[in-house]
Formats: structure tokens, sequence, C-alpha cells
């Protein structure tokens, strides 16, 4: 019991762009690592076996990586969901709801970094009950969740707590999806109305970063290359500029922070501060601040 996780890992990455037209969300790399790679180590790491993903936009990617995983680590089984159309974050267990009707299930978004024990909020869930347990924290830019101890009362834009992305999901919620469920404030809104219990654990201390856009993305880059944050399967650099294998030409300047990927060229008389770049990557001249390079991007 207890063996299942869901990785939503569909969306088209539209606060990414225009790399993510290129490189699907979940694929983003976090010091060198696919965010997806990463959150198969931890699911691993917490005693996760079974793990589901619903698929969208460059499914092939997606699922070349969970082959090549999959293929290293025989004793997890990959259950892989693709969607036509776009369900959004709820329709996807409709979507799935095969993979939902055994246990209760971990819910993760794909976009999500964070040192949180993956298993403490399905031990939260085994305790409080309900028809879902939403892992909530204190953060003013995306509060909207209203609670009453350890209820979710309802949803108001800009009040309450703010919901992480990390869930635990029941066979008893999926079954009473509708083909129109999409997201999750009205979804979970009609079926508290309904009279299922939605439950929350408030949890505080742990890091956590949405990377869904490029301003976050390197700012949580900036976190791990200066020791503010410690995230399980990724290395803590000792220094917050990386360069080992990258070829730097004659005059080159790092300032701040920088992380290049073994392969990256940088031309000579370039100046760089805070800027990521993925392997392969080719650093024109110039001056080039809180930027991402990627191969044909």
């Amino acid at each position: 019991m207890g063996e299942r996780a869901f990785v939503l890992s569909a969306g088209l990455g539209t606060r990414l762009r225009p790399y993510s037209l290129k490189v699907p969300k979940p694929l983003f790399r976090i010091l060198g690592k696919p965010l997806l790679e990463l959150l198969f180590d931890q699911l691993k790491a917490a005693g996760f076996k079974k793990i589901g993903l619903n698929l969208h936009h460059l499914p092939d990617k997606i699922e070349a990586l969970v082959a090549s995983y999959a293929a290293k680590h025989p004793e997890l089984r990959f259950y892989l969901f693709r969607e036509e159309e776009l369900r959004g974050p709820v329709g996807a267990f409709y979507g799935a709801a095969s993979f939902f009707k055994e246990e209760p299930v971990l819910v993760i978004n794909a976009d999500i970094l964070t040192n949180f024990p993956l298993k403490t909020l399905l031990q939260a869930h085994r305790r409080l009950g309900g028809a879902a347990t939403l892992l909530l924290h204190h953060h003013p830019q995306y509060r909207n969740v209203m609670v009453n101890g350890d209820e979710v009362q309802g949803f108001q834009p800009g009040q309450g707590l703010a919901f992480t992305g990390l869930q635990v999901v029941t066979p008893e919620l999926v079954a009473q999806l509708t083909p129109g469920d999409r997201d999750l404030v009205p979804a979970y809104t009609r079926l508290m109305r309904k009279g299922l219990s939605i439950t929350a654990l408030v949890a505080a201390g742990f890091y956590w970063r949405d990377v869904g856009t490029l301003s976050s993305y390197l700012l949580a880059h900036e976190e791990l290359l200066k020791r503010r944050a410690v995230v399980p399967g990724l290395p803590s650099p000792e220094r917050p500029q990386v360069i080992k294998g990258a070829e730097l030409g004659p005059g080159v300047i790092l300032e701040d922070w920088v992380f290049l990927e073994p392969g990256v060229r940088v031309a000579p008389k370039t100046k760089l501060k805070r800027v990521v770049a993925w392997a392969g990557a080719h650093i024109p001249q110039g001056t080039h601040v809180d930027t991402l390079f990627i191969p044909g991007c």
C-alpha cells in the first residue's frame, strides 16, 4: 500500500516559451538533471514503485526519458496516459482513472522543485482522511486556499494559504469526476458542495519553487548554487560558478553565478551573469544576463 504516485506532465509550458516549444517542461534541467528524472529519483527513494504520468505536449520526448529510466530501474513500473486533447490537472485523473482505482495516490506537478519528504504527505492523508489531502504552505504569491483546521473550506484568490502542487488523491474523488472537470478549484469546489471532504496538511520549513517561468527557473539555480537550498538528488556545488567541461574563449568574464554544462562553448570577450547553458549550447559574443541557452533554441 502507498506505492503509487502520479506526475502531472502534460502541460504546454507556455510560461517557458520559446524554450518549451522544443523541450517539454518536465525535461527542463536543474543543475544538469531533467526535472522528471529528479522526481523519479525522489519517488524511488521514498518507496514509491508505481508511477503514472499524463502526456500531451511533446510526448515522445517524455516517453524516451521514461523508457531510459525504466531500463535502469526495473523495480519500478510506469504507466503512461496520452491525452489527445489537454485535460487539465484534474481532468488528468479522469483520463487515468484506472491508475487511481486501488488506493490513494500521491500527485505532484512536474514543474515543482522541492525537498519536502514525499511520504510524509501520504502518512498525513491516512491520519486526516478525506477524498483528497492538499499540501499547503504560506506563500503570498499563490495563496487562495481557505482552511479551517485541517479542512479545506473553499478557494478565494489572494487569501488563505498556497497550494504546493502536491496532494494525495483517492479513488473516491476520482470516481466523482466528470468529463467536464478540468481545473482544481472549480472541480474541488463542486465536489465539496456534494459533501466530499478535502483535507489539508499545512507545512513550513521546507524548500519549494515553482520553476514554470524563466525567472523562477533561474532563481532556483541561484538558490542551489549559492547553497541557500539543498534538494535530494541534486549536487551541492562548492562554488556558485560551475563551468567544468565548458569551453571558454579568451577574455570571458563570469559574474555572480553561472552554470554551464559540459560541452558548452562561449565566444571570446563574453560576459555572463546569472546564466544557465545546457550541454551543446553555443553562447555568442556579448553580455548575457539572466538568461538560458538551450541548443537549437
